[in-house]
Formats: structure tokens, C-alpha cells, sequence
């Protein structure tokens, strides 16, 4: 067993690092590159304290899983292992993953699998790509302006995790998915103990901080992969949860990199770890919704100028409590590796026409054999407790039946391209519902007695029954700065249940936690609303935003046709509504023309949508860059294309 102890804030300079490092024969060392596989484990080995110092067989159980194939491996580094608290996880220190035999000498190998022992000396290597999540401890990323252990602690002590792995490592997650509840505590005076909810401002400070200290230390790697690459963490995918997220995933990550832009430290963010997971009961083994989810991130991503950075995936699995459950993750395994191969040699999946932003791989959370808190996500955990050979049922034979496909890791220069501003997007002439990848890709969602149809260049929102709600939502797609405008006519302005209080139609974008409805109520609404149009926030539905609560001077009933248009430009909304038939039309004179500004989200879903309406009708949607200057003023009918 090595008997050093990491240095906590040692300078690179300090003589008993240099010292040390002198001791290590450099024929011990094979310089490594990049995985080439799309595949990858999070915990590869067994992470007890038992292990260390021993030497653990060149072959493992992740070999067999993956034969021949070159793995991305998550490992966890905490680094504060000197804490007050005296908090020391002795398997998740950076010594003991990597360094902890190479003193004496004969069998010093890497234990987290980058290279692999030939009797008394390193042989060939496996070439499996360490990242490692850095992080001051569990439950901690980012560091309290209470606590004793600080920012620039932080800082010097990832630094001296990229010295010391130098020889293994050149891929690092700084922190881990910032706005779960529970995932930070600072210190009270006592210990690590009170929960706080850091920003994604203050996130992004902390990761270029420990970014800048990384990069003082060049990895002894192969030509051509000899710089640093910190990927900045990955959020928890989905809305803000009482209880589960403090914080809008895609909102989090959409302002963690707005900070390294509005900073003036674009250049200095490397990449991006990603999370996404089997949605559950979803189609295709829960692989579209899988995709949905990265499909946003990449959007949030791109859309600020970052589709050349690469992204991995360092967490994805299926919840596997139970045999039926093992057989669906078996079939989940291999769509999903299959789906990733697909985006990474496609087009289009995102930004109609364009690249896609490539994955480099994605590593299974979690591998190695778990009996407690994580085996319904254990890949060998489920190998023995499912048994049987068929990779239809069993997820470990499911994920050897996937790399038997030999699917290639995507390019660490990302790929993708950023969206035109200036540029129409995509549009639809609503001859039929299109849910299918690629654009238009809607999400019919309808509640009580609603249906939507579509025929003849319309989409028919019909209520019949109870309180209808039909909607058109953009599930996998988000955005942030763009201009939409589309036609709505109403049909039957009534209310079809009269003790709700309101008939209307909205848009609602941005779309998450903090999004916008644009909201236009019917005649038949009741008197506080009717003939009104309104700006509220999403699942705050009394809230108006910006003094947006404009009386028509004329009513809203049947026949009557609007055209609204939507410009979202950073914090400043601008929303004009034209009344092209009914009483008091005109195509050039908006009955709502207003702009607000409101910073209280940011990028989020497109959704079409009415409330207790008998029936409306969309038509002409069409979405662009925010500098797009949109369709003709006089199109009335999409025949005209």
C-alpha cells in the first residue's frame, strides 16, 4: 500500500512532489490517447478500501462486458480529503486510484484501468479514458462564501489531481448536477451540514477557476492529446421539483455557460458532460425520450456558439428493480447506443439541415457489482440476479450485445454548427400531426374531452367534454432567442365547461419552470378576462409579467383570425398580435404591440395550445432566428408557398 498521503494545496513546485515524481521509472508509463469506442462505465472496479495496494487481474469483468473495446470511465475524485470534518474517503482520493503502487517499482499499474500489467511490468495498454468528477466531497460542488474550504482551495487541490494523474487523465467533470436538492452543504461553523442551492453563476466561477488550475498541468499523453479538457458538470435533466431540483435543468446549464460568455471566458470552456436517462414507460424502451432530453442540452449548447466543444455522456441508465424492468433496460441499452450512432453520423436532429453535435460516448451508471442504493442500476449486480445469457433480458449480456456493434466514439471537436439568427428555421402546413424526429415534431398532449386534428393545412383544437386542454408541445426541443408567428382562428369562442371562467388560446414559450403564456381569452370568458390579452407565467398562472393585459376594443368571437408573432432576444420579449379577420381587422395595425423584459427563463419549449375553448384552429406556424424578418405581411393560406 502507498503510504502517501495527496497533498492538500501543495504548490506544483513544492520539492516533495518533485521528489516523489522522481521516483516513478518512466518505463512504467505507456503514453495513451482517446477511447475510440462510443462506450463507457461510470465505476468500473470495486471502490473499497480493502483494494488498495493490491494487484487486481489485467482482464476485469468490464473487459468481457466489452470485449476488445476501448471504455470512457467514470471515476469520482474528492479532493478535500483534509476537511475539518475529517472527511476522507481513502477509495475516491486521486493517490489512490492511480498512483497508490508505483513505488516499488515492479507491479505499479494503473487500478482505474488505463493500462494493464504483463507480468512485472506495464505491457499493453487497454486504453480506457479516465474522467474524472472532481468535487471537495459528497454533497459539496461548489464552495461556500462561509466555508473554510474555499474556491481557490478548491482550485490548487484539482491541480494537484491533474499532476498526479498526469500520466492517466486528461478528461475531468468539475461537480455533478449543482441544482438536485442535497447535492451542496456549507459549513456552520461546525461541519458540512446546511443545505444552500449555489447559482449557475456561481457554478461557472468555480469551474473556471478549477478549469485554469487544471490547465497549468500538461497530461503526459500521446502527441496530439497532450492538452486538458474539463467538461463543465452536468445538470439534472427536467423542471424545477419541491424537493428534488432546485432548478431548471436546461435553464441551469443555458445560464452556467451564458456566465463564461458574458464574462468574457468563452474561450475557456473545454466541454460538457451530460446526463439523460430511459424515460419511463416511453417508446422504444424509453430510448426516444432518452434522446428528447440530450437532444434539449445539445440545443442549449449550440444555439450559444458552442456546437464545436466535445460532450460526453457521463451518466444514463434504466431503473431495473425487477425482472420485467432488467429485460426492458436490456432492449434500452442497445437502442440507445444504437441511437447515438445514428445522431452522430446524421443530420438534422436538432437544426433542420445541419450537422448534429456529436457524442463522444456514454458511460452506463452505474457498472460494477452494487447491493445497495445503486443495483437497480448495477450492470453486474443485474448480470447474476437476472441470469441467463440473452441480451434480451439480462443488461449486461444487453450492453456486450451492443458493443458487439462497434459503434465509434464521436468527435472530440463537436461537430455540430450554431443556428442562424438571421435564418427561418423550420415551419409546418399542419396537413397532418408530425411527432416524428425531424422538424416539425410535436407532442400532442390533451386532457378531459380534447383532440387535435389536422388536415387541409389546419390544426383543429376541438373541446368537447369536461375542461378540455389540447396542446402542441416541442418535447426534445428547446430555444431560447428566436421569432415565432403563426395564425390562430377561433372557430367556437364558447366555453365548453361555463363554471371555469374562461375560454382562450395560448403560446407559451420558453416553456419550463419560469416560462411565458401569451394568452388571449374569448368573449366568452368571464368579465375579468374576456376580450383580453395577457402575458402570465407558466405554472404560475396569476402572475403578469410586464403590464401585458391589454383590452381589446372589440370582442373575440367566431371567425375572427390573429396572427402573432414573438421575438425573444435575451431578457427583452416583444409580442405583437395582428386581428386579420373579424370586427376591426387590419394587417397592419396591431390591436398588441408590447415588449417586456424579464429574465426569469431563459431557453425552453414552444407549445400551441387552448384551455375550455369548443374549438380553434393554427395554421402558418413558422419559427426562426430572432433577426429573421419572418413570412409575407399578406400570406393568408399556406397554398400560397
Amino acid at each position: 500500500m502507498c503510504t502517501h498521503v495527496f497533498p492538500r494545496r501543495l504548490p506544483l513546485t513544492h520539492p516533495t512532489l518533485i521528489a516523489f515524481c522522481a521516483t516513478l521509472p518512466a518505463a512504467l508509463f505507456a503514453q495513451l490517447n482517446d477511447a475510440n469506442s462510443l462506450y463507457g462505465v461510470h465505476w468500473y472496479a470495486t471502490t473499497d478500501n480493502a483494494q488498495v495496494g493490491s494487484v487486481q487481474p489485467a482482464t476485469t469483468d468490464a473487459e468481457m462486458m466489452a470485449p476488445g473495446r476501448e471504455l470512457w470511465v467514470l471515476e469520482i475524485n474528492h479532493v478535500d480529503d483534509n476537511s475539518p470534518t475529517g472527511q476522507s474517503d481513502v477509495w475516491s482520493r486521486p493517490d489512490y486510484f492511480n498512483a497508490y503502487d508505483l513505488t516499488n517499482g515492479t507491479n505499479g499499474y494503473s487500478r482505474a484501468v488505463t493500462v494493464g500489467p504483463t507480468g512485472t511490468s506495464i505491457g499493453s495498454g487497454k486504453n480506457h479514458s479516465l474522467v474524472y468528477r472532481l468535487q471537495p466531497n459528497w454533497g459539496r460542488n461548489v464552495p461556500h462564501a462561509s466555508d473554510p474550504y474555499t474556491v481557490s482551495d478548491f482550485a490548487n487541490d484539482c491541480a494537484g489531481a491533474a499532476n498526479w494523474n498526469r500520466k492517466f487523465c486528461r478528461f475531468w467533470q468539475i461537480g455533478n448536477e449543482v441544482n438536485i436538492v442535497g447535492e451542496n452543504t456549507h459549513w456552520n461553523g461546525s461541519s458540512y451540514a446546511t443545505s444552500w442551492d449555489p447559482t449557475p453563476e456561481q457554478y461557472a466561477d468555480t469551474y473556471l477557476a478549477c478549469r485554469d488550475a487544471i490547465h497549468t498541468v500538461t497530461p503526459e499523453f500521446a502527441t496530439g492529446f497532450q492538452n486538458q479538457v474539463v467538461l463543465m458538470q452536468p445538470v439534472s435533466p427536467g423542471n424545477a421539483s419541491p424537493g428534488v431540483r432546485s432548478f431548471d435543468g436546461n435553464e441551469f446549464l443555458y445560464r452556467q455557460i451564458r456566465r463564461m460568455i458574458d464574462t468574457g471566458n468563452s474561450a475557456k470552456l473545454d466541454g460538457f458532460a451530460l446526463h439523460s436517462y430511459a424515460e419511463p414507460g416511453g417508446s422504444n424502451f424509453g430510448t426516444d425520450g432518452f434522446m428528447d432530453g440530450l437532444r434539449e442540452q445539445l440545443m442549449v449548447i449550440d444555439e450559444l456558439g458552442f456546437a464545436n466543444k466535445p460532450v460526453l455522456i457521463t451518466e444514463f441508465n434504466k431503473h431495473m428493480p425487477d425482472a420485467p424492468n432488467a429485460a426492458i433496460g436490456a432492449r434500452f441499452v442497445q437502442a440507445s447506443y444504437a441511437a447515438l450512432n445514428s445522431w452522430n453520423v446524421g443530420s438534422g436532429g436538432a437544426w433542420p439541415g445541419q450537422p448534429n453535435h456529436d457524442i463522444m460516448g456514454a458511460c452506463w451508471f452505474i457498472f460494477l457489482n452494487d447491493t445497495g442504493t445503486w443495483k437497480d442500476y448495477s450492470l453486474q449486480y443485474q448480470k447474476a440476479f437476472i441470469g441467463g445469457t440473452d441480451p434480451n433480458t439480462n443488461p449486461w449480456y444487453g450492453f456486450q450485445a451492443a458493443a458487439a456493434q462497434n459503434y465509434p466514439a464521436g468527435s472530440i471537436t463537436g461537430g455540430g454548427a450554431t443556428p442562424d439568427q438571421n435564418a427561418l428555421w423550420w415551419q409546418d402546413d399542419f396537413n397532418s400531426i408530425d411527432t416524428t424526429p425531424s422538424l416539425p415534431d410535436w407532442l400532442p398532449e390533451t386532457s378531459a374531452g380534447a383532440n387535435i386534428t389536422a388536415n387541409a393545412g389546419k390544426a383543429r383544437f376541438v373541446g368537447s367534454s369536461g375542461t378540455p386542454s389540447a396542446t402542441l408541445r416541442t418535447a426534445g426541443y428547446v430555444y431560447g432567442n428566436f421569432r415565432a408567428e403563426f395564425t390562430v382562428t377561433i372557430v367556437n369562442n364558447a366555453q365548453v365547461n361555463s363554471g371555469a371562467g374562461e375560454a382562450n388560446f395560448d403560446v407559451r414559450f420558453r416553456e419550463g419552470s419560469m416560462g411565458y403564456s401569451l394568452t388571449v381569452f374569448t368573449d366568452a370568458s368571464d368579465a375579468s378576462r374576456k376580450n383580453r390579452i395577457q402575458l402570465r407565467r407558466v405554472n404560475n398562472w396569476g402572475e403578469n409579467i410586464g403590464g401585458v393585459n391589454t383590452l381589446l376594443p372589440n370582442p373575440i368571437v367566431n371567425g375572427d383570425t390573429f396572427r402573432t408573432i414573438i421575438v425573444a432576444n435575451g431578457t427583452n420579449l416583444t409580442m405583437t398580435v395582428y386581428k386579420t379577420s373579424g370586427l376591426g381587422a387590419s394587417n397592419s395595425t396591431p390591436v398588441l404591440n408590447q415588449s417586456v423584459v424579464d429574465g426569469g427563463q431563459n431557453v425552453g419549449w414552444l407549445r400551441l395550445g387552448t384551455y375550455n375553448l369548443a374549438e380553434a384552429q393554427f395554421d402558418q406556424f413558422a419559427l426562426g432566428g430572432k433577426d429573421w424578418t419572418g413570412l409575407p405581411a399578406n400570406v393568408n393560406d399556406w397554398s400560397l408557398f
